[in-house]
């Protein structure tokens, strides 16, 4: 009996080995024929926006180990490939050993499910992080820019004053750091309305485009920067606040669902539920 489990589970091993190399050579494939495709393509818009998200995500990857490790794991075949095997191994070795009673299409469904697990769960979670740090840059960014009030304020210039907020901002928001130095060497290198324009179409933020276009506009107009800087954070704290409270608006309508079901309903059974056992016990008698 040992022997046929054993010759099962080789023959099973091989026919999911052979089924995921098969799989790791589409996917290798993949790459080659998505260069192609975007050769061919004439719209350059996409383009555009698949070098925003990248350089989006050398931001986070350089502040958060959470976001390079799923980014890794999700661009990482052949490790997906070995976790799971591995996972198909102990499922096998726990079968064969009797230690859990699992039938063969068990088996199969749950190796099914970590395929699908590996291949759909490592970017939905990136995804899942990168969005919050983008909110929580949105939620920093005002204390940012009445630091940087202050030192426009105190003498120093834009330039200056961004070299110095992201070498001490680290503590408050690492991503924001990051942001400040890269535009600060890109000023030192292009220019400044250039580094501003280059950050606004990096950064998928409302906050954080505001920010550029109220310093390109205050050096082309040749305003004083300090007083708008003050005004805009105000905004960016009125618009938190709106978001909050329509929030807070659309709880009520969110609450009514599980409002009904656990309250209305158990509140119904309590009320007439007695009425209902006497009009059966009427009616059987």
């Amino acid at each position: 009996m040992w022997e046929i489990t054993m010759s099962l589970f080789v023959i099973y091993f091989l026919i999911v080995s052979a089924f995921f190399f098969g799989f790791l050579y589409l996917i290798r494939n993949k790459p080659k024929r998505r260069i192609s495709e975007i050769l061919d393509r004439k719209d350059k818009d996409t383009i555009n926006s698949e070098e925003v998200v990248s350089s989006i995500e050398k931001i986070y990857r350089k502040t958060s180990k959470s976001v390079s490790f799923f980014e890794y794991l999700d661009s990482n075949t052949l490790l997906k490939f070995c976790i799971v095997i591995v996972i198909a191994l102990i499922i096998f070795l726990l079968g064969a050993l009797g230690i859990v009673t699992m039938g063969k299409d068990t088996q199969a469904i749950a190796i099914g499910a970590v395929l699908v697990l590996m291949i759909l769960v490592p970017p939905r979670i990136k995804g899942i992080i990168m969005k919050s740090k983008t909110r929580k840059v949105n939620v920093d960014l005002p204390y940012v820019i009445d630091i940087m009030a202050i030192c426009v304020q105190s003498g120093m210039t834009i330039e200056n004053a961004l070299i110095y907020i992201s070498k001490n901002i680290v503590f408050i928001n690492s991503d924001i750091a990051s942001l400040l130095e890269r535009t600060a060497i890109k000023i030192e290198v292009s220019g400044i309305s250039s580094a501003l324009e280059q950050l606004y179409e990096e950064v998928p933020s409302a906050e954080v485009r505001m920010f550029c276009t109220t310093l390109q506009q205050s050096i082309t107009y040749g305003s004083s920067i300090a007083p708008v800087l003050v005004e805009l954070t105000k905004e960016m704290r009125e618009m938190q606040l709106l978001a909050v409270e329509e929030k807070v608006a659309s709880l009520s309508a969110k609450m009514a669902a599980p409002m009904i079901l656990f309250i209305m309903f158990p509140i119904l059974a309590i009320v007439a539920g007695p009425g209902f056992i006497r009009m059966m016990s009427i009616w059987g008698n």
